[in-house]
């Protein structure tokens, strides 16, 4: 091919394609399911989020994005049993598999506490951190 030009800067609808393309190319690769976006959300009695898990499940793997308590609620408990919500809903769903990320300066140890494992480590980054990439199977619940 000729007279191919690189394009560099953030198009939706460019993005939209590309990402498309990928999940059509992946559907001939693996047998492809739906995701599933999934949020498990702690509130006070009027209606305040003061934590929750976002994540998406796809491929019988709850992807669990995002993880955060509100510093009122830090140290109480509370991120246990949201990851223990999480490890249920996961089951429900068919999973066998949850996944996470996580900095050094969040809580790689909370969640090795909780029987994930460290798939890897990527040192420094962000530059004087950290960040983990760390799974639990659930088949062995």
């Amino acid at each position: 091919m000729e007279n191919l030009k690189l394009h560099v800067g953030y198009d939706k609808k460019e993005a939209l394609y590309v990402r498309e393309s990928l999940i059509n190319y992946n559907k001939k690769q693996v047998a492809y399911t739906e995701e599933e976006k999934i949020n498990i959300i702690i509130k006070d009695d009027n209606h305040n989020i003061l934590g929750g898990i976002l994540g998406n499940i796809d491929w019988k793997c709850f992807h669990i994005e995002i993880l955060w308590i509100d510093d009122v609620l830090r140290g109480q408990g509370q991120g246990k049993e949201l990851m223990k919500e999480a490890e249920k809903v996961a089951i429900e769903k068919g999973c066998n598999l949850i996944r996470l990320e996580t900095y050094s300066f969040q809580a790689p140890d909370f969640y090795k506490k909780l029987g994930y494992e460290v798939l890897g480590k990527l040192e420094n980054y962000p530059e004087g951190f950290d960040h983990y990439y760390l799974f639990k199977r659930l088949n062995s619940l």
